[in-house]
């Protein structure tokens, strides 16, 4: 039912902590070389992305799958377009103003976490900075935005989560369930379900009209460093610091399958394709890799 296909070792030069697989199709992998890079859906390469000064944290596709925007430790905000894989703009956020990074379904808005606690919203495409909404908690890891794009969330360093009203850039709702930072979320196609990925070996699953923690997943044996859920919810995709990617039933509630020996290194990112029929991972040890889900 599910086996590892295509592989690319030496993807990079250095550790992959980000990927990304776009709606036209194309992964997008961001590393501690500095560099982001585009590839086919069999990882053939194709644009390399480069500029930043530090490592690149995290990467994101448009809905559409024609722009990206990748995050780096030198706090700079880049635009690429997938096409021709050049740089359309930069956002110099400031000194720890930008790590995980997120584009709003409805392409109006670019959010990205702050080391100081805060997510700082751009409107697009003028990028003009149009809010600063403090947690009033530590350095947010992670940040996403629902499906309409109407609540922005936010994952800690001190394991909260964080849920703002993107209109009225106000806190509504402040959830706990994580004893350990927050490295990954991912909400489900319908935004109902929120999943969170944590340092503590949890994945928790939230209700997100209630506000509640409906289940709560183990099964890896180190930090759960990255979550994403399938195109049809059935299923949810998890990577780890102990090496390996599971995928998890969510009606059976249990993993139904776990690749142990794809990577050498902790795994960093996981993305389903479009189909929800693929999944790809990157890792610590440089390596991207593809697995069929038939």
């Amino acid at each position: 039912m599910y086996r590892a296909t295509h592989r690319q070792e030496g993807a990079h030069e250095e550790g992959i902590w980000s990927v990304c697989w776009t709606a036209k199709d194309q992964i997008l992998s961001g590393s501690v070389d500095e560099r982001a890079r585009v590839w086919s859906d069999t990882l053939s390469p194709g644009h390399v992305l480069g500029g930043h000064r530090l490592g690149v944290v995290s990467i994101k596709a448009d809905a559409e799958g024609s722009v990206a925007v990748t995050s780096s430790v030198d706090s700079c905000l880049r635009f690429w377009d997938l096409e021709s894989g050049t740089k359309t703009n930069t956002i110099d956020a400031g000194p720890v103003e930008a790590w995980s990074v997120d584009m709003s379904p409805n392409g109006k808005l670019l959010a990205a976490g702050t080391q100081q606690g805060a997510v700082n919203l751009w409107a697009m495409p003028t990028l003009e900075k149009v809010a600063s909404l403090e947690t009033r908690d530590k350095f947010v890891m992670s940040v996403g935005f629902s499906p309409d794009s109407r609540i922005v969330v936010t994952g800690g360093l001190d394991g909260l989560v964080n849920m703002f009203d993107v209109e009225r850039q106000k806190l509504v709702q402040k959830l706990e369930g994580h004893a350990m930072p927050i490295r990954s979320l991912s909400f489900s196609p319908d935004g109902r379900l929120l999943f969170t990925a944590s340092d503590d070996m949890r994945v928790n699953v939230y209700d997100v009209q209630r506000t509640a923690l409906v289940a709560s997943f183990t099964g890896h044996t180190s930090w759960v460093l990255c979550v994403d859920c399938s195109p049809d919810s059935r299923h949810f995709a998890t990577s780890g610091s102990d090496r390996t990617v599971k995928i998890w039933d969510m009606a059976a509630k249990e993993c139904v399958h776990s690749f142990d020996s794809a990577h050498t290194d902790q795994v960093w990112g996981v993305a389903y394709s479009p189909a929800g029929d693929k999944l790809v991972s990157g890792g610590d040890d440089g390596t991207l890799q593809i697995y069929e889900l038939s």
